[in-house]
């Protein structure tokens, strides 16, 4: 027999199978299955299942993957089912194949319209409103509790309207059958609730009519009136007005008129006590400062629900940010909405043992009115007896520092108008229909007021940068703000550059974070000393790297455990605040908590196990960057190797160019990190550096990227060469020379290629084929850029012969596409067209880097044989390649290159177009390629009689070609320019 399901979205997510609860994963999984399950059985296409899972600054590079991860985990959750599948995939999108009934929101949506054919089919009010009423019972909390995303957001809006239909009927039939006369009161929290609901404003109106108080309907009446003339104060008079059915109403109580349901002495609602010692709260803090979007957020929590409704608001965030003090704040806000009191307690969530649910309740029962004598002893008895108290009464219940679900539900009221707000270090997600808050560290101009309201204004007015330096040293955490503004007022003679300076350096940053009993270091430590060994571990080496972040891969290599458990692993440390994840599968500490870490791992850690862990994460990383290399590439990993450096890891594999090149992207300050590290730690393998610079200087081109690499090749150069390891040194050399070239500065390029040549040789044969074949090849073009062609070809036929001899065809492709261009030059036409043809075959049919680049240097090779159409065609094909695979130094030279073959063919307009368009992107690029442009823009302006305008960019060429000693560019346009005035003086 088949599974029999049930779905709920009013409240949190939930599912159950055959009466059991299904564990649904995390808050983004949940977000995809509520986007299915609302939509069932339609299908949902994968882009709008994105939209409305995040929010656009908040999408991972690759929401599909994402999504479709989620959508594999779900169908593991429900079950296979091969007869009849549950989560069916359907085009580019998936839909849930449920019964209508089986969801919560179906009957809950359809109710109203059930209740009117009732009606309609002859059927009382009363069993019209128990259809109603029903549907109201299944709203156990905010639809989607707990999901942030679009779509729950929006969903939440929609179901929050068709609950206030639902009321606005119930009421409707309450008013009608006359049975309750506490009507008037829950219609007016109701309204309080819904200011703009003249449904439910009549119902008051009426109600108050039936217990015989007209004179308050009128006065409900005004209040409608005014309240519709501020909201609607835009609009003309005529539409500010209160609608048809109310002044009807109102013409009705005036007239006197007996109400419909109207039976009976007039009842007097349901009232309580005030309860004697209840209004017990922590004194506010007289400097409160800021925070105004999570007050308003925080008492709209608890404000918005009807009197029947209890509410839990949990805030949560890291330690020292402010939870106690907003909820205090926010507690005195809405006094008026509790006139029963409050009821406080610090449950010591922090504490080693924090304090016990049941002698909270205790404390609790003795102020509502309990004697000791009728305390239950039994913990469920008294939790009855608590609940019960509550049920009539409506007091905030202000839970602070709570260290668990457990300890905070049974302190939760079963039923009436009261409400909840709970402060914990982590995200309570086990109360059922929690409204969550997390409260980030203040923004910068708040902290700034902060410590202004401490020290005084003056006294950051006349060092405001000082000021500003203090509050970012505190990365903006409120205690971290106090301490620091404490100190500094305890001290009226001290400048704040002095207290900057001292909170530069990090291993005294978290000392000087302490005055008094206040001490940023010590509320850290109690979050600390609750963690496990596992998550201590993972807390302190996630710490220890240089990086803004770290991706979920990269951080299962550092701890040395799979991607489940540490993904596990570091939601936990999420879950406590100690760990922050803005996007899914990437991780970072705030500032203040990651020094904190760091110190931790050198009081507890190890140096031999955090050398270990980055070895584990420098072999993956270099793993990972191989194998991007190669699908950039479009070649065999083995080929792109320079030296032989074995690794352990697995690493990553990759689809597509695209893919790779986005994982490298995003792993920059992770690679950079490591590669640093190896440097300074003599444990790590410093031959997996050098072969790692190498790979982010391959699939990372671009001006931006290569400074980065000259400087940390340069470095692991001098490394190896004071450590006495060659190979690693010739290996960086090489990457040095090469991105030199590539940022145009020929002259040390030249240098740093010749001294690795020369320690591949000085090993006696031992050194790499290929490694010398990349630097014969550099220096190919070096030379050709230097018209030194003759030399040129000499590096191009060593670099070919090389590559041959090493079975690197895709390396010997580009090597010939390089080489064809200097026969050319030296008007061996066929032998370059040959070799060029030659060297695009080579290079692979896959897109790629690499097949970019061969039929970018055929088309160079063609337009020098004259063959314009052909060289038009390949170049735009190999544009096509460099702009999907973001590469744009290479765009900008192709654009260049096109540039030209329109001024070869005449098209001059075209050409002087092309060349405008391709300017910017090589102005961030190259110098040369700059150059380049600038000389085909002003082929095509001389031509098109823009004569003045030409010479300018000429002029220009000619000195960035100068500057970069290039010298047979320079020649060509310094004749170019010759021409110009030559045929100017004879105009």
């Amino acid at each position: 027999m088949a599974p029999a399901f049930r779905f709920s979205l009013l409240g949190p997510v939930r599912a159950w199978r055959d009466g059991v609860e299904l564990a649904l994963g995390r808050p983004q999984q949940r977000e995809v299955f509520a986007i299915l399950l609302g939509a069932a059985p339609r299908t949902v296409s994968l882009p709008l299942i994105a939209e409305g899972v995040w929010d656009e600054a908040d999408r991972p590079s690759r929401p599909d993957h994402s999504v479709r991860t989620h959508v594999y985990r779900l169908r593991e959750v429900l079950g296979h089912r091969a007869e009849t599948p549950l989560l069916v995939t359907v085009g580019d999108g998936y839909a849930l194949r449920v019964p209508a009934g089986a969801v919560d929101t179906r009957v809950f949506e359809q109710a109203e319209a059930e209740a009117g054919r009732l009606r309609a089919a002859g059927g009382t009010a009363e069993r019209a409103r128990d259809v109603l009423a029903s549907a109201l019972e299944l709203w156990s909390a905010e639809p989607l509790a707990g999901l942030h995303g679009p779509h729950a957001r929006a969903e939440r809006d929609r179901l929050g309207a068709v609950r206030q239909s639902l009321l606005e009927a119930r009421l409707e039939l309450d008013a009608e059958i006359g049975d309750r006369p506490d009507l008037h009161a829950e219609a007016g929290d109701l309204v309080i609730e819904y200011p703009a609901s003249q449904r439910l404003r009549g119902v008051q109106m009426l109600a108050l009519c039936q217990t015989g108080r007209q004179a308050e309907a009128l006065s409900v009446y005004e209040d409608t009136r005014r309240f519709l003339e501020r909201r609607l104060a835009h609009l003309p008079p005529s539409e500010r007005r209160p609608c048809a059915a109310l002044r009807e109403l109102h013409q009705r109580v005036l007239r006197a008129e007996p109400m419909t349901g109207a039976g009976g002495p007039a009842h007097s609602a349901l009232s309580t006590d005030g309860v004697p010692g209840a209004h017990r709260l922590p004194p506010g803090i007289d400097d409160f400062t800021g925070r105004g979007e999570a007050v308003g957020t925080l008492t709209g929590m608890l404000t918005h629900p009807g009197a029947r409704a209890i509410v839990v608001s949990a805030v949560n965030g890291v330690p020292g940010v402010g939870k106690t003090a907003l909820a205090v704040h926010a507690a005195r806000q809405v006094t008026e909405r509790f006139p029963d009191g409050y009821l406080y307690v610090d449950l010591r969530g922090a504490d080693r043992e924090p304090l016990a649910a049941q002698a909270v309740l205790v404390s609790f029962l003795r102020i509502l009115g309990v004697a000791d004598g009728g305390i239950p002893s039994d913990g469920d008895e008294r939790i009855a007896l608590y609940r019960s108290l509550m049920a009539e009464r409506r007091v905030l219940v202000l839970l602070d520092n709570a260290a668990s679900d457990d300890q905070v539900q049974p302190l939760v009221p079963g039923s009436g108008g009261s409400a909840v707000l709970v402060t914990s270090r982590a995200r309570l997600t086990g109360l059922a229909g929690a409204l969550h808050l997390r409260l980030d560290v203040m923004p910068p101009g708040e902290a700034l007021e902060l410590l202004a309201r401490i020290v005084g204004e003056r006294r950051c007015a006349a060092e405001p940068g000082a000021a500003a330096a203090v509050v970012a040293a505190c990365g903006c955490l409120p205690l971290a703000v106090r301490v620091v503004a404490s100190r500094l007022a305890a001290e009226p003679g001290t400048p704040l550059s002095d207290m900057v300076r001292r909170l530069g350096d990090e291993h005294r940053r978290l000392s000087e974070l302490s005055t008094g009993e206040l001490a940023v270091e010590a509320t850290f430590e109690l979050s600390y000393s609750k963690l496990s060994p596992e998550q201590g571990r993972a807390f302190r080496l996630l710490s220890a790297v240089e990086a803004p972040d770290l991706g979920l891969h990269c951080a299962a290599a550092l701890l040395g455990r799979d991607p489940e458990t540490t993904e596990d692993l570091l939601e936990s440390l999420v879950d406590l605040n100690l760990v922050e994840s803005r996007r899914m599968g990437r991780y970072h500490f705030h500032d203040l908590v990651r020094v904190f870490a760091r110190a931790r791992n050198a009081r507890d850690g190890s140096p031999a196990g955090t050398s270990g862990a980055f070895a584990r994460l420098l072999d993956f990383c270099l793993a990972t960057a191989r194998a991007a290399d190669a699908a950039s590439h479009s070649v065999d990993p083995t080929e792109r190797r320079l030296i032989d450096v074995p690794v352990t890891a697995a690493g990553l594999r990759f689809g597509s160019a695209q893919a790779a090149t986005d994982w490298m992207h995003e792993e920059i300050p992770v690679q950079r990190a490591l590669i640093d590290r190896a440097c300074a730690d003599e444990s790590l393998p410093l031959a997996q550096a050098a072969d790692l610079v190498d790979k982010l200087n391959n699939v990372l081109p671009g001006t931006a990227h290569q400074t980065g690499v000259i400087a940390q090749a340069g470095n692991v150069a001098a490394v190896a060469a004071a450590r006495g390891d060659r190979t690693s040194e010739a290996l960086a050399r090489y990457v040095c020379g090469n991105a030199l070239w590539h940022t145009n500065v020929f002259a040390e390029a030249e240098s740093e290629l010749r001294r690795s040549i020369a320690l591949c040789d000085d090993a006696g044969g031992a050194g790499d084929a290929r490694l010398r074949g990349w630097a014969h090849l550099t220096l190919c073009a070096g030379a050709r850029v230097g018209g030194r062609t003759d030399e040129a070809v000499e590096h191009g036929e060593a670099a070919v012969r090389l590559f041959r001899s090493s079975r690197a065809g895709t390396a010997e492709g580009t090597a010939l596409g390089e080489l064809a261009f200097n026969y050319a030059r030296q008007e061996r036409l066929a032998e370059a067209r040959a070799a060029a043809e030659r060297g695009a075959r080579l290079v692979g049919r896959e897109p790629s880097v690499s097949k970019a680049i061969g039929l970018y240097y055929l088309a160079r090779v063609l337009r020098l044989c004259d063959d314009v159409d052909e060289a038009l065609h390949r170049a735009q094909e190999a544009l096509e390649l460099f702009r999907s695979l973001n590469v744009p130094a290479f765009e900008a030279a192709t654009g260049a290159l096109i540039a030209d073959l329109h001024v070869q063919a005449g098209r001059h307009r075209l050409a002087a177009d092309v060349a405008e368009t391709f300017l910017p992107v090589a102005r961030r690029t190259s110098g040369m390629l700059e150059a380049s442009l600038l000389r085909a823009l002003a082929r095509g302006l001389d031509h098109l009689g823009q004569r003045a305008r030409a010479r300018t960019c000429l002029e220009a060429a000619l000195g960035l070609f100068e500057q970069r000693q290039a010298q047979a560019d320079a020649d060509q346009t310094r004749a170019l320019l010759t021409d110009l005035r030559f045929e100017g003086s004879l105009g």
